[in-house]
């Protein structure tokens, strides 16, 4: 993998995991802000309403001791009547004020019923309060009413039960508020450890801010490289067309002159020549003819690896059909038969390089054909949910299965050039413009029992769209 394309991946995993980190962050955030709300909300109320009740009882129990003073001044001292109805007026005030107690205990366990949010666990306890509460207060108004109607003696039971209640009342008070107050501090701590957390997502973020920066950078300067280094290769790809062009010319017209002077020998001088003349004079036709075609060949396999064409609609009937016209000199001197198999199908792809694909397969098999025998070539087509598999079959003389993979090498021949005549470029310029279009191409031979090229094109090629 090139050194640009391992940073954008790894900017790109960075800032998912940067985006993951932030995520994480806000969920902390909130969940504080929840807790922050639910300590104000719900502990706090807790705590106000637990501390309240706790006061209120103490109130209540300061109550009770003024009342069973005054019960016992009424019970056992010798008062005077004036003395009498003071202490009966004392007993009323202190029983209003009961009764405001009573009324602000029960307002406060009213709050405690509204609060929405509070914990199961500490539900049982309220309740538990709540009848606590009512038995205490009910003992202690019966012993107001009797001692408004006067006279009333406290009993030893009396005291023990009433300091029962009013004890067991004050223990379950304490340990609601303990309750609360390990409420709050649970919530707190919850709340510093995910503030920690969330500082160390905080700097541990911006230390992969910085790191992304850098890397963006370092990514920026790679493709300022790149972009340097494509024009570089755009202008010499330039030179290097001008060149072979140059060159090619300059060696073909030559070429052209030795063939024609070979042949005019030939056919003209022949038999002023010896046997050794002859085969000089046909070696330099033969030569010369071969390397001309090499240079066609190689024209054409340059063409194939740097011309990008559209991709657009392509007929496949009509592609064979141009192929097969460009061989006819061929098809006709070889008395050839080629058979399409089917109407060939329309695809998308690039229409000049699907048109010389099928062009050097057919030739190809034609230049390979058995001695006396005539060649015959068919031409099929498989359709898969991804692509199209095209075959082209001959009756040729085939390839061992140990030389399938070097058939595809530039300047590979398996056969003496006579009586086969090659370039050993044709299979190698198939070979590029298929995988240029995304295909692969294979083949299935046997010895001495004709050769099948099969190659495929890709169903997601997307035709250009037209220009106006």
């Amino acid at each position: 993998m090139k050194t640009p394309s391992k940073i954008f991946i790894l900017v790109l995993f960075l800032l998912a995991f940067l985006a993951s980190l932030a995520w994480v962050g806000v969920r902390h955030l909130a969940d504080i802000l929840h807790e922050f709300d639910h300590v104000a909300q719900v502990d706090l109320v807790l705590m106000e309403t637990a501390t309240d009740l706790n006061d209120i009882q103490l109130e209540k129990e300061i109550i009770f001791t003024k009342l069973s003073s005054t019960a016992e001044e009424l019970a056992f001292g010798q008062v005077s009547a004036a003395r009498g109805l003071y202490l009966a007026d004392y007993v009323r005030e202190l029983g209003e004020q009961f009764d405001q107690y009573v009324q602000q205990a029960n307002d406060q366990m009213q709050r405690i019923d509204k609060l929405t949010g509070v914990p199961e666990g500490m539900k049982p306890s309220f309740e538990f309060m709540v009848q606590q509460t009512k038995q205490y207060d009910a003992t202690v108004k019966d012993i107001f009413a009797a001692v408004e109607k006067g006279g009333f003696q406290l009993s030893l039971d009396d005291l023990e039960r009433t300091d029962r209640r009013q004890r067991a009342l004050s223990d379950n008070v304490r340990t609601i508020v303990s309750e609360v107050w390990s409420l709050v501090h649970e919530s707190i701590k919850r709340s510093q450890r995910w503030h920690q957390q969330s500082k160390m997502i905080f700097w541990f973020s911006l230390l992969l801010t910085v790191t992304l920066g850098l890397l963006l950078f370092a990514f920026k300067e790679n493709l300022e490289e790149i972009s340097k280094q494509k024009k570089d290769l755009e202008k010499l790809n330039q030179e290097l067309d001008r060149f072979v062009h140059t060159v090619s010319h300059d060696i073909v017209g030559p070429l052209t002159t030795i063939v024609g002077y070979a042949a005019h020998l030939e056919s003209h001088y022949a038999q002023q020549l010896d046997k050794q003349g002859r085969d000089c004079v046909s070696g330099v036709r033969k030569g010369a003819t071969r390397l001309n075609i090499l240079i066609k060949d190689m024209l054409e396999l340059t063409k194939m690896s740097r011309i990008k064409n559209p991709y657009s609609r392509v007929l496949v009937q009509e592609a064979v059909d141009v192929a097969i016209a460009n061989c006819e000199f061929m098809v006709r001197q070889s008395s050839a038969e080629i058979k399409v198999e089917g109407r060939l199908p329309e695809i998308v792809g690039d229409r000049i390089k699907i048109t010389a694909v099928f062009f050097n397969l057919i030739s190809n098999a034609l230049k390979f054909a058995k001695p006396n025998e005539r060649p015959i070539i068919k031409i099929s087509w498989n359709e898969t949910p991804r692509e199209h598999e095209f075959y082209v079959e001959d009756n040729g003389i085939g390839i061992d299965p140990k030389h399938h993979q070097e058939i595809f090498n530039i300047f590979k021949q398996l056969h003496p050039t006579d009586p086969y005549n090659g370039s050993g470029v044709g299979l190698t310029i198939v070979k590029a413009a298929i995988e240029d279009q995304g295909g692969q191409v294979r083949v299935e031979s046997t010895l001495g029992q004709g050769t099948t090229i099969i190659f495929t094109i890709p169903k997601a090629l997307i035709p250009a769209k037209p220009l106006y």
